[in-house]
């Protein structure tokens, strides 16, 4: 049987370029003897290379654990399996292991997540939270865990954030809608809790300011996060007596069950009411009909957290930390059949957008 051989330490200097007592150091998180650009080139090169820290050795050498917690607001959402996925194929790469904790969309439980994690003395944690508390991801950071917020930003936090620009692509998505001639249109969102369902209510604004709308109250349906919340807003939309002529759901779960009330109602999407949905699935395409979505790189967001959280754990040994960055990863909108052209299509007043 033909195996591959599997690469070294020496494999790994040889790639970046420095020495194998280098390579060690890096890799243990040994403070000294190193800059940021050396170690980011080491950790590309054991990438790369596929080379496996001995994570029991190094965390003896240099009393970290090799460990990374991940905090999600909701595993059941396929969106954050796939930023669970992106973080953990990359970080598995360079030796650490990663604990998966689930808040279920409850500050409460969030909280006492990152408590447990903390004190199983975790190297750094990763959270995708629909809160935007601060005081207990601060409190890690006190007890030296580094922190990268992912999917969302939490203010006063000096963390790494690694996101979509959430605004403008709502705006994108209700840009979409008033191009096909609809003026009344509903939105769909969470509870405004977390950063991104307000900015993309901002996005819905702008969106309908740019065109002279009024922002109405009574159109905004607020849910839960969760296929039930979305069924919920659903059929508060099907009670309005000016019934609007499309909808705008701002996340998969809730994008998921506005169509099943439309469908449970009888209502024909798009021939009744159009409807955008957020962050694109796999099921999307194969719905009938299929969805209109703004596609939300959950995998590569999980990658880029990791990346960051790995290139704060390797300058840690240069002194002061760099200032905390926010990363905006690109995001689109993918046309299918779930629009059309509404009531007051043709009269020419929206310019044709250009589409990410």
């Amino acid at each position: 049987m033909n195996w591959r051989r599997r690469p070294t330490m020496e494999d790994v200097a040889k790639a970046a370029g420095v020495s194998k007592a280098t390579v060690s150091r890096v890799l243990a998180g040994i403070e000294g003897g190193w800059t940021p650009a050396t170690a980011e080139k080491v950790r590309r090169a054991a990438i790369e290379l596929g080379y496996v820290v001995n994570s029991l050795a190094a965390s003896l050498r240099s009393r970290q654990s090799f460990t990374i917690g991940l905090v999600v607001a909701d595993v059941s959402n396929p969106f954050f399996g796939g930023i669970a996925s992106g973080v953990e194929s990359r970080l598995s790469q360079t030796g650490y292991s990663v604990i998966l904790g689930n808040s279920g969309n409850s500050l409460e439980r969030e909280k006492a997540l990152v408590k447990v994690l903390v004190e199983k003395q975790i190297d750094g944690l990763i959270t995708a939270t629909s809160a935007a508390a601060a005081d207990h991801l601060r409190e890690a950071q006190d007890r030296g865990v580094r922190v990268v917020l992912v999917d969302s930003e939490v203010p006063g936090l000096d963390a790494d954030s690694v996101t979509i620009d959430n605004r403008a692509m709502a705006e994108m998505a209700v840009r979409h809608l008033l191009e096909l001639g609809h003026r009344r249109i509903a939105i769909v969102t969470g509870p405004m809790e977390a950063t991104f369902d307000r900015q993309r209510l901002a996005g819905y604004a702008q969106a309908l300011a740019a065109q002279g709308l009024a922002f109405d109250e009574q159109l905004v349906l607020r849910g839960d996060l969760l296929a039930h919340g979305g069924e919920q807003a659903a059929d508060r939309f099907l009670r309005l007596q000016d019934r609007p002529t499309a909808i705008f759901a701002t996340n998969n779960m809730m994008t998921l069950g506005v169509l099943v009330a439309l469908t449970r109602a009888g209502i024909q999407v798009p021939g009744e009411v159009s409807l955008v949905g957020f962050d694109d699935q796999e099921w999307y395409p194969v719905c009938h009909p299929p969805l209109t979505a703004i596609a939300n790189p959950a995998c590569e967001l999980g990658h880029a957290a990791a990346d960051r959280l790995l290139t704060r754990l390797t300058a840690k040994g240069d002194g002061a930390q760099p200032q905390a960055e926010r990363l905006v990863l690109p995001a689109r909108l993918v046309l299918r059949a779930s629009t059309a052209a509404g009531p007051t299509s043709g009269i020419g007043q929206v310019p044709a957008m250009h589409l990410a």
